[in-house]
């Protein structure tokens, strides 16, 4: 009977141990977020911490809003002993000295949405290149190929770079188009930045038609922007999209007198589920792809989602924490 027993608890502790080892209960894994201006920040966060601790892991997570700061936080993440390191938003090129000391130390190196770079593991992402030509085509379409637009964008951001750049290689199809102005905006204070430069673009140009478009690189650039030419009375001229299907874009094309008719839609949650997944999965010894992207689709003013559908941070608080590996 006592030789029973005790192979019975023996037999308990090495499925213990091995469900243990599955799950990563003693990884310690780093997120670093670029600031929590927008709803993909909260949400990849959120997400990112719920997933790791539904995993049995512990989530170290900082929030950082310069590059210094950042490589400070990642430097803390290594001497905390990290099994491995997130990086969400911004570039990661730009951390490359400390992420490139934590890759010589074995820390698993996954990046969500901050573009790629030879020392990253694991990328986890929307196709940028894909989600800036969509946005940019249909900015083309709805101005009949006449646009003068406004380029919103900055670049620190890897992301934002690609989105811009694709908007030059469409205009390089279509030649009754061109950027007129470009803002190059502050973060994470971008809102008011971006407002007081588009209206001194509007001012600079009061004739109707010398500037008729707004390409922006982030909904909430757009909203801004729709700000400064609601207050100047022209949004009748005006065709404004932008990128990630933020709420506050949804909010802002469900205006009536929006000049905002088009976005182009991330998922955020399953992004920062994913990622965790993956590097859960390579501290695990499996085989994972080093790149995956996570489908966006266009969203327009006419075909709005309904209201409670919008992806508010809140409505994701607990997205992520009943997380499984299969």
């Amino acid at each position: 009977m006592r030789k029973t027993l005790l192979a019975v608890l023996l037999a308990t502790l090495v499925v213990s141990l091995s469900l243990g080892t599955c799950f990563g209960k003693e990884f310690k894994v780093g997120i670093n977020n670029f600031g929590q201006a927008n709803f993909f920040a909260r949400i990849g966060r959120t997400v990112m911490i719920n997933t790791v601790e539904a995993l049995g892991g512990t989530a170290i997570s900082t929030v950082t809003d310069n590059v210094p700061d950042r490589i400070s936080a990642i430097e803390n993440f290594i001497a905390q002993g990290v099994d491995a390191i997130i990086i969400q938003e911004g570039d990661i090129k730009m951390a490359a000295p400390a992420l490139e000391e934590a890759k010589k130390k074995g820390i698993i190196i996954a990046a969500m949405g901050c573009g790629t770079a030879p020392f990253v593991d694991l990328v986890v992402e929307s196709n940028e290149w894909v989600m800036g030509a969509m946005a940019a085509t249909e900015l083309i379409d709805r101005t009949g190929g006449k646009a003068n637009i406004v380029l919103i964008t900055n670049p620190l951001g890897q992301m934002i770079r690609i989105r811009a750049g694709e908007l030059n290689l469409v205009l390089d199809e279509y030649t009754d188009s061109r950027v007129v102005g470009t803002i190059v905006y502050a973060w994470p204070d971008f809102f008011p930045d971006i407002q007081a430069k588009m209206e001194s673009i509007l001012m600079a140009h009061p004739e109707p038609g010398s500037v008729n478009a707004v390409f922006g690189t982030f909904d909430g650039g757009s909203v801004a922007a729709c700000s400064a030419i609601r207050a100047a009375g022209r949004q009748d001229e005006f065709t404004v999209v932008g990128i990630d299907g933020d709420p506050q874009g949804y909010e802002e094309m469900s205006k009536p007198d929006s000049p905002m008719v088009a976005t182009v839609a991330q998922q955020p949650a399953l992004m920062a589920e994913t990622v965790v997944k993956q590097v859960f999965r390579l501290l695990n010894g499996e085989d994972v792809p080093r790149h995956s992207y996570i489908p966006a689709k266009l969203v327009t003013k006419a075909a709005l989602p309904p209201e409670s559908a919008w992806p508010y941070a809140e409505n994701f608080t607990d997205y992520g924490k009943d997380a499984t590996l299969p």
